[in-house]
């Protein structure tokens, strides 16, 4: 490497990471809106839903390996490159999560599929939280609002721990088997991606407690 080119390796680029985080909450954003006027509109012969949530989380893929390329070819980073890591990492499991939702939604052929919209809501406001966490957790110039929007996040998971429970209890008085199977997976499913959500609010909420 010339001295040109080692001179440049050094220059503050941390704007970069602030710019994908965007791009990856805005994505969250967009799937997780698409997702719950999906649920609220569910149709099984039709599949564009399970498609559109999965070239989201192809579009989300290529977005998290854009942030470790990043990672690995600068020196200097914002905030510590563990917390960039599982800030990553944490963004993508909601993508993922979101997916396979839709996916065993369709897999199971399930007819109370509009019966998760409540879910499908909660995981729209928590990414829309999310992105507002991110935007001002730039230059960590506003604080105390990337705070107040975590913990937004944080109650809507509590909110789906108890939408979760009644669910299951509603499911269990059918006393059809195969259908508790069905439905009692699916909403588990939704519920893990609050909690991922959750997850990556504790993470933005950490680093700001070290940073600002």
């Amino acid at each position: 490497m010339g001295i040109g080119n080692i001179f440049r390796a050094f220059q503050p680029k941390d704007k970069i990471f602030f710019v994908l985080f965007e791009k990856v909450a805005q994505k969250l954003v967009e799937m997780s809106k698409e997702f719950h006027d999906g649920i609220r509109e569910f149709d099984l012969n039709d599949e564009t839903l399970l498609n559109k949530m999965s070239d989201y989380e192809h579009e989300l893929d290529d977005l998290t390996h854009e942030i470790f390329v990043q990672l690995g070819e600068n020196f200097i980073t914002p905030f510590d490159r563990e917390d960039i890591n599982l800030l990553t990492s944490g963004l993508d499991d909601i993508a993922d999560y979101i997916y396979a939702s839709a996916k065993y939604i369709y897999l199971y052929k399930s007819p109370e599929v509009k019966e998760y919209s409540e879910f499908s809501l909660l995981i729209y406001k928590s990414c829309l939280e999310i992105q507002n966490a991110i935007k001002n957790l730039k230059e960590f110039k506003n604080p105390a609002e990337v705070k107040e929007a975590c913990i937004k996040v944080n109650s809507f998971e509590n909110i789906a721990d108890e939408v979760l429970s009644q669910g299951i209890l509603s499911v269990f008085e059918s006393n059809d088997p195969i259908k508790i199977i069905k439905v009692k997976s699916v909403l588990e499913y939704l519920e893990t991606v609050t909690d991922k959500a959750e997850d990556v609010a504790n993470t933005i909420e950490n680093i700001v407690i070290k940073y600002a």
